[in-house]
């Protein structure tokens, strides 16, 4: 249960003062949700399986909303465990780096009751969540519409934080406020694509088409959606704006998340 006399004081939470402080302003608009072209024959989930054909593009609308600038890092959670008397997740073989992205968190610890977002929230006062699988993928473009990565249509490893055949394992995730392997998208965002993947708070539906504006897929499947590829992908079709991939929600030392908010 979170500490009531820790709320809402804000200046006792540097790494979360911080995040809010960035939250980047997504304007609303409609885009085309999901692969405008068949996927190539590298497209394998998370999970090895190769992946079925894709649906067609769905055209949605989305409200105006923020979304954090970099994953939720180690240096908040940390903050969060301490204010709400919760125990430390595992620690990764590279350890609790403060400017790194938390890893071996699972969606429910974030998103339950007493969980990081309700005290997150409690202390910015509004509301911070996981963003949807659309808010993620609309963030993640950039404001170009159509390309497979924020950046066009071509994969560029120096863009992100991932494994390549020159640097087969980088064997770690990296600082969110690094200079190399970075890319900074339309809306000021970085790490959408590589570093950790990240939880969405929709159901995961392989064929999921997205209905009416600001959608969110709240039909039960035992899986939650995960964005994004991380450090130990090296598929370019992973890293892709549109790949979509599911976990049971379990943790792993791959997996964090960014949060999102109302517009202000």
């Amino acid at each position: 249960m979170v500490n009531q006399n820790a709320m809402n004081q804000f200046s006792n939470y540097p790494w979360l003062n911080w995040y809010v402080s960035n939250l980047k302003s997504i304007p609303g608009g409609t885009y085309r949700f999901g692969f405008t072209k068949p996927p190539a024959g590298d497209a394998f989930g998370l999970f090895g399986n190769p992946k079925p054909p894709a649906p067609p593009a769905s055209r949605i609308t989305m409200s105006p909303f923020r979304m954090g600038a970099t994953p939720v890092t180690w240096g908040m959670w940390k903050e969060y465990c301490k204010a709400a008397l919760v125990r430390m997740p595992d620690k990764p073989d590279w350890g609790y780096l403060d400017d790194h992205p938390v890893v071996f968190v699972s969606w429910n610890d974030i998103m339950d009751p007493g969980g990081f977002c309700e005290w997150a929230s409690g202390v910015a006062g509004f509301r911070l969540t996981l963003p949807s699988d659309a808010q993620w993928e609309y963030a993640a473009r950039g404001g170009k519409d159509g390309l497979e990565y924020p950046w066009g249509n071509d994969f560029d490893a120096s863009k992100l934080w991932c494994r390549t055949k020159e640097l087969l394992n980088v064997g770690e995730t990296a600082a969110v406020d690094r200079t190399n392997k970075i890319y900074r998208n339309g809306y000021g965002l970085t790490d959408m694509l590589g570093n950790v993947n990240q939880w969405c708070a929709d159901y995961y539906h392989e064929y999921y088409r997205p209905i009416g504006k600001d959608p969110v897929d709240t039909q039960e499947s035992g899986y939650r959606c995960v964005r994004g590829g991380s450090w130990k992908g090296f598929s370019p079709y992973i890293f892709r704006c549109a790949n979509r991939d599911r976990n049971p929600v379990i943790m792993g030392f791959d997996y964090g998340f960014r949060l999102s908010a109302g517009p202000k």
